[in-house]
């Protein structure tokens, strides 16, 4: 008898059922990158009750970090190949026709390099070096020098003292000043 009779507990739930004896593809699902929704469909549940299960049940919890966990290294492992370039094996498949007409398949493995990418490179040191590599630098400037200054020359342009930027008198203001 499925479900629950009226006013008795089902003595299983959907979790016992459904989700435990699937724990190792689950498992599985998230180191190949399977998103929350997607593992959901597999399982035939909603994100809700996904999240209700993981934080009632411990174990599916650890595998789920578990899972992200070996993924994450591996992206890890795959950005710093593509920081440092890599060796790699391509097949290729060559067609001969002999005298005969006759053609054959030959398969050659060639040898390729993968240069580093500047791209890779960037994003791994700005990101696990950022005091360092980061596009945005903090700047802190010391503003009581020209809070002086600025003081000072707003105490000269009152005082009838017309003066540039560079705190020297304007020659022009000057003698404007001096013509009347």
């Amino acid at each position: 008898m499925g479900g629950s009779r009226k006013g008795i507990p089902n003595s299983t739930n959907k979790y016992e059922t459904d989700i435990l004896p699937k724990l190792m593809d689950v498992k599985e699902w998230l180191m190949q990158g399977d998103t929350v929704r997607e593992v959901c469909k597999k399982l035939s549940i909603s994100p809700e009750t996904w999240y209700k299960y993981c934080r009632e049940h411990e174990t599916l919890m650890e595998l789920v970090n578990m899972g992200r966990s070996v993924l994450c290294n591996e992206v890890e492992k795959s950005l710093l190949k593509l920081c440092t370039g890599y060796e790699y094996e391509e097949l290729k498949t060559i067609v001969e026709e002999d005298k005969n007409g006759k053609k054959r398949t030959k398969l050659e493995k060639i040898k390729r390099h993968q240069p580093p990418s500047a791209q890779a490179i960037s994003f791994f040191l700005r990101n696990r070096m950022p005091e360092e590599w980061s596009d945005k630098k903090e700047l802190i400037l010391d503003t009581r020098q020209n809070e002086e200054a600025r003081k000072q020359l707003f105490l000269e342009m009152i005082n009838g003292e017309v003066v540039d930027i560079n705190g020297c008198q304007n020659e022009l203001a000057r003698s404007e000043l001096d013509e009347e």
